[in-house]
């Protein structure tokens, strides 16, 4: 595939005088990124789990063995935090895998039935209004921080463009947060790092969650939904997070409940209805905590300790050793765990009271990449049992 202008452009923008990236490790980026082939023709048949864990540089790792041996099935090449190999999060639906990459730059979407094989989920016949670079490359795709799977249909946020596709990429929408620039309030909508999550199919209902950066009359942060699986959105304005959540540090759902945790994880505020209200604040006994999705547990862990829930209200100590990152959990209960500033990923067959690990890899020493290099996000889902030839 074409290697395209908008790709050169940024990695450009990156040389400075201080530190140049060298024409060779440009030239090695855009290759890399011109040899993903287009994708919109997925026949998942999703019977076999699998974990896949993601890093920077389109790193992505799987196991189809309940995580006891993984393997490294695609790396495009280095990247930082900010650049077009950036990779943050990882979704799935219905048997099949997303990996955004990209951030700073210009997007795109990795997608696999069987991750194994990775190509662009887009056809790329899908002509994408308010993506910048779309125009010249159908492999770009909405800015997008996070992305969230239900039902079959993948949604992204990230910047002001929300995208959404409900066919695995034959066909793709997009909703510019920025319809709500009339909107009667108090403040202004300046927004970013938007993470949507899907709220289970009794709601149906897809919410995004953005930090805020208005310097008047600021609040914990913006909260969106779409009732229609991310072709339009709504913005909310909850009224006891703005009043007593300070910051947040993450949103998550077990398809019940979604919670909000502030920005040290020290108070938790609940739903039940997909977001429209809130409860809260309950204490946690946490501090300076990461949130994850456990099974059907809500886990806030930090250095100092671990705390989990079943209702977000009431809080219990887990076993010491937890480790910090991302942990998720498999049909079978077993738990893996991931960390930004690790290389390795742990596993746990008992309920997180030991832990082993399974997986290890070396981090860039390359001058040129900067940021951690850990693993940054893990997913659990079905996929098809015989890779895609």
């Amino acid at each position: 595939m074409k290697v395209f202008l908008c790709l050169t452009l940024f990695l450009s923008s990156l040389l400075s005088a201080a530190d140049k990236l060298p024409p060779e490790f440009v030239a090695a980026a855009e290759k890399a990124r011109a040899d993903i082939p287009l994708g919109g023709n997925f026949q998942p048949d999703p019977k076999q789990p699998a974990f896949v864990a993601v890093g920077h540089g389109g790193r992505i790792l799987l196991s189809r063995d309940d995580g006891e041996t993984w393997k490294q099935v695609f790396f495009g090449h280095h990247g930082s935090d900010h650049s077009p190999w950036s990779t943050k999060t990882v979704a799935h639906t219905k048997g099949v895998f997303v990996v955004p990459i990209g951030w700073g730059a210009p997007t795109a979407w990795l997608a696999s039935e069987d991750g194994v094989n990775w190509r662009h989920l887009t056809s790329g016949e899908t002509k994408l209004k308010g993506v910048k670079g779309a125009e010249g490359d159908p492999g770009v795709m909405p800015g997008t921080w996070g992305m969230a799977g239900g039902k079959g249909f993948f949604v992204s946020g990230g910047y002001m463009v929300m995208g959404a596709t409900p066919d695995f990429g034959k066909t793709i929408s997009t909703f510019s947060l920025r319809e709500f620039k009339d909107d009667l309030r108090p403040r202004k909508l300046v927004t970013h790092h938007v993470q949507p999550i899907y709220c289970g199919d009794e709601s149906g209902r897809f919410l995004a969650l953005g930090n805020d950066r208005s310097r008047e009359n600021p609040v914990f942060g913006n909260l969106y939904a779409s009732d229609d699986l991310g072709k339009t959105w709504t913005w909310l304005e909850p009224s006891l997070l703005n009043e007593k959540c300070e910051g947040y540090s993450g949103m998550v759902t077990n398809g019940e409940l979604v919670l909000i945790a502030d920005k040290v994880g020290a108070e938790a505020f609940v739903s039940g209805d997909a977001g429209t209200t809130w409860e809260g604040p309950f204490p946690t006994g946490a501090e300076r905590a990461e949130l994850s999705l456990v099974g059907n547990e809500f886990w806030l862990v930090s250095s100092k300790n671990a705390r989990a829930s079943r209702d977000g209200r009431t809080w219990r100590d887990l076993p010491d050793g937890i480790p910090t990152g991302k942990i998720i959990a498999s049909s079978k209960g077993t738990l893996i765990n991931v960390d930004r500033r690790r290389t390795s990923i742990l596993r746990s067959s008992d309920s997180g009271e030991t832990w082993e690990e399974v997986f290890a890899y070396e981090e860039s020493k390359s001058e040129f990449v900067h940021g951690a290099q850990g693993l940054r996000d893990v997913a659990f889902g079905y996929v098809t049992e015989k890779p895609v030839e």
